[in-house]
């Protein structure tokens, strides 16, 4: 079996600056890759790139950008061929969440507004795939890239609102939509970009971070192992898509719920 790593490849993260964003990327340099993370939060970027160059060797290279704005996907495309030979890893962190404090986000359906909707469709859907089909070119033609979309599993299970009885938070129905599009670009992309780059999704369940203890307590009664996702239960998936562990793997989207979906 070869060994796991991903010494001397190039990997890019998107919303790499993010939650999740954050747990790929310190991934990836983990395994040796070097790595250009995208983000539009210029603080948090910073914040990540002096954290993996003091814990790792690998090359890290930030880029502010904004992947709806077309200007910035093209600089993004020119500074890939300016500074690497090739893509060898795409990690799609990139996501619109919301806040509860957003305008017609966190509401029941009667009160969810056109506006977030067409953010959400616009940087958790479209942006991905119009800013990979203008890296394509990029990406090294060896059977070996992969491409790795991080959905929800909220893309493709109905909700269960009694989770959300008694609490501040909703299943906005945009966010679910969205990710339900990109389970479903993931199928297509495999398709279409086979066989040099493999395209896979990955679906966490509910991530704990900062919810009310009785919408933590009534999520994880919803699970066969009692308990809400961390980022790091993810860090598998991630290593497998990304290594040749999973050479002969595409077109998939691997759960990672705690058995959300079967209980």
């Amino acid at each position: 079996m070869n060994k796991i790593t991903l010494k001397n490849k190039f990997s890019i993260v998107t919303g790499g600056a993010g939650y999740i964003g954050k747990k790929v990327c310190d991934t990836l340099c983990d395994l040796g890759s070097n790595i250009l993370i995208l983000d539009n939060n210029e603080a948090e970027l910073n914040k990540i790139s002096r954290s993996l160059k003091k814990k790792y060797k690998c090359k890290v290279d930030t880029l502010h950008v904004d992947l709806t704005e077309i200007s910035d996907v093209n600089n993004i495309y020119n500074f890939i061929r300016k500074n690497y030979q090739h893509i060898d890893v795409l990690v799609n962190a990139v996501a619109m969440v919301g806040t509860s404090d957003l305008k017609g986000w966190n509401e029941p359906f009667s009160k969810q507004s056109r506006s977030s909707w067409d953010k959400a469709m616009d940087i958790n859907l479209s942006s991905l795939f119009f800013f990979i089909q203008k890296i394509k070119p990029a990406f090294k033609k060896n059977n070996k890239s992969s491409i790795i979309n991080i959905s929800s599993i909220y893309g493709s299970e109905a909700p269960k609102l009694e989770m959300y009885k008694g609490t501040d938070i909703n299943n906005p129905a945009a966010y679910s939509i969205s990710k339900a599009g990109l389970n479903y670009m993931t199928k297509w992309l495999a398709v279409n970009l086979a066989p040099n780059i493999r395209v896979n999704s990955i679906s966490p369940g509910g991530i704990i971070r900062g919810q009310s203890k009785k919408f933590i307590k009534q999520y994880s009664e919803k699970t066969l192992l009692n308990r809400m996702a961390s980022e790091e239960d993810i860090i598998g998936s991630i290593i497998f898509l990304s290594t040749s562990m999973s050479s002969y793997v595409t077109g998939q989207n691997i759960i990672v719920d705690g058995g959300w979906s079967i209980k």
